[in-house]
């Protein structure tokens, strides 16, 4: 007699008196040929192409287990056909078919670890081994044992797969939440467990319909497996993912060196666009900072200390910045250079420049109750037309910016340092601003680039000086303007008594000393006859 598991399932409700009546299994021959064997050839045709979608995608997971299933079933199907005999007939071919569906079972269930994404536990690796005794033992028994077995055979091998089933389902629902493709297969994998236990209930009336929802339930299962793992194809694969987190990784190191704004105003989505050469024209307003005395500073600090006390700094003023829609073009050891939109970037590299100086005063604080010097600060902003872009060579670039404008700002900066002032800016700033009045301010002079013919008039504004220097600077700023109202007017006497009264107030006012000391070089030079 030839069996295929199909038919042992449709009888397993017997199993449980098959004891008594052992012959009842043996009355349904059935050959490879015809609709069997076409059935067969389908599933063995759906556990090739899963494999070669394994192939594709060069990765095992979930594609081998579910093409181990796929194939183990078409192979349980059909075994009856390839050996119509084992062992001389000792062994029932029937007992191979169900040793063959275990095996499927047990890929189903590493097929569910796979499309999860997850690897099973030791615990669950226990598994396997069940099944691989189970089906052991359903073709030794019966060889050894005889028809008078085979009932008691059949139901366990029955309850093993029904038990990999279930198996199968909690696994798919424990992973659904995290897993699409699994949540996918929940329903399909419900129904082939209940198809399962349906057959292993002894009741006449559901005989007929038992070994049919079986099938159909592993048609279901098998399709919408399939289906799972071809949707997978849209999903990244584990090692592409490594990939993609590693290039995600890499872009945001890169852009640590390349502000997201500057690719913005040069209009690229991606550091990858960057072309040597690529460069766009821009108002901007231009912020130069350094901090004072650093090189005296910076001799009594080890390299260590050196960076660790820049890196503070910067901790601290960098955020200011940014805060007010600014971004740094660049470090220059412990300068910085940083940029402001056209439409507010006056009033916002101001704004930042005050509070900057009163983060300053905080951080002081700090610094002296440790017992370390103060440090302070010199600010230069200018507002103009500047050309932003990348230069170098071909191997070697780097974003930058290139005018008169840059060169300005420096120098604005660099007047700040020799006047002992934290903040100044130009005309043209000053002119940008919508809200100036709101600010403390004095013109202290008019600067002039290298290799330029026209001075540009520079501004103080000294809001963020703590508050026993504001009150005392407000008192001398009434003389300083006089002193350089009359120096301008020619009055040269006039102008050295005014900046003196004003030096009185405010004996560190470097700016009051410069023109003071101008007025007393000219006043001693010998006049033109």
């Amino acid at each position: 007699m030839v069996y295929t598991m199909s038919m042992m399932q449709n009888q397993l409700w017997v199993a449980a008196l098959a004891a008594a009546d052992p012959a009842s299994w043996s009355m349904f021959p059935i050959s490879l040929v015809g609709a069997r064997g076409a059935e067969a050839a389908l599933w063995l045709a759906a556990g090739l192409f899963v494999a070669l979608l394994g192939f594709y995608r060069r990765r095992a997971r979930p594609y081998a287990s579910l093409a181990c299933f796929l194939t183990l079933s078409a192979a349980s199907m059909s075994v009856s056909g390839f050996l119509p005999s084992l062992a001389g007939g000792a062994i029932p071919i029937w007992t191979v078919a169900m040793a063959l569906r275990i095996a499927a079972s047990a890929a189903a269930v590493a097929f569910t670890g796979a499309l999860a994404g997850r690897t099973l536990t030791t615990a669950r690796w226990i598994l396997y081994p069940v099944a691989v005794l189970g089906a052991a033992a359903g073709i030794a028994v019966p060889a050894i044992l005889g028809e008078a077995a085979a009932g008691w055979t059949a139901l366990a091998v029955g309850m093993v797969q029904a038990g990999l089933a279930i198996v199968a389902v909690w696994f798919f629902i424990a992973h659904a939440a995290l897993n699409v493709p699994s949540r996918r297969v929940v329903p399909a994998a419900a129904i082939r467990a209940l198809a399962a236990l349906v057959i292993l209930v002894p009741l006449p009336v559901i005989r007929p319909y038992a070994s049919a929802a079986s099938v159909a339930a592993e048609i279901l299962f098998a399709a919408t497996a399939i289906l799972a793992a071809m949707m997978e194809l849209s999903h990244p694969s584990a090692e592409e993912t490594i990939l993609d987190d590693r290039a995600v990784a890499l872009t945001a190191s890169i852009r640590k060196f390349i502000p997201n704004e500057f690719l913005s105003y040069l209009q690229k989505k991606d550091i990858l666009d960057l072309n040597l050469g690529d460069h766009i024209k821009k108002d901007m307003t231009i912020f130069f900072s350094d901090i004072r005395a650093f090189t005296e500073l910076s001799e009594i600090l080890t390299p260590e200390e050196s960076f660790a006390f820049v890196n503070s700094y910067l901790s601290r003023v960098v955020p200011v910045i940014t805060g007010h829609r600014g971004f740094v073009d660049k470090y220059m050891g412990d300068g910085i250079m940083a940029l402001f939109p056209e439409d507010t970037g006056a009033d916002d590299a101001v704004e930042s420049a005050v509070e900057m100086q009163k983060k300053m005063q905080v951080y002081n604080g700090h610094r002296a109750k440790v017992g370390y010097r103060s440090v302070s600060m010199g600010i230069g902003i200018h507002t103009g037309p500047l050309m932003m872009g990348v230069v170098g060579v071909s191997d070697r670039m780097e974003g930058t910016v290139i005018s008169d404008s840059v060169n300005l700002a420096s120098r604005l900066q660099a007047i700040a340092k020799a006047f002992n002032i934290p903040l100044v800016i130009s005309e043209d700033t000053f002119r940008s601003m919508s809200e100036a009045g709101k600010y403390k301010y004095r013109f202290i002079g008019k600067a002039l680039v290298k290799g330029k013919d026209k001075a540009v008039s520079a501004f103080e504004i000294f809001d963020g000086l703590p508050d026993e220097l504001f009150e005392r600077k407000m008192r001398s700023n009434t003389f300083f303007e006089q002193g350089m109202l009359a120096f301008y007017q020619k009055d040269i006497s006039g102008g050295a008594f005014y900046f003196k009264r004003a030096l009185e107030e405010v004996p560190e006012d470097g700016a009051a000393r410069f023109w003071l000391e101008t007025c007393l070089r000219k006043t001693m030079a010998p006049r033109a006859t």
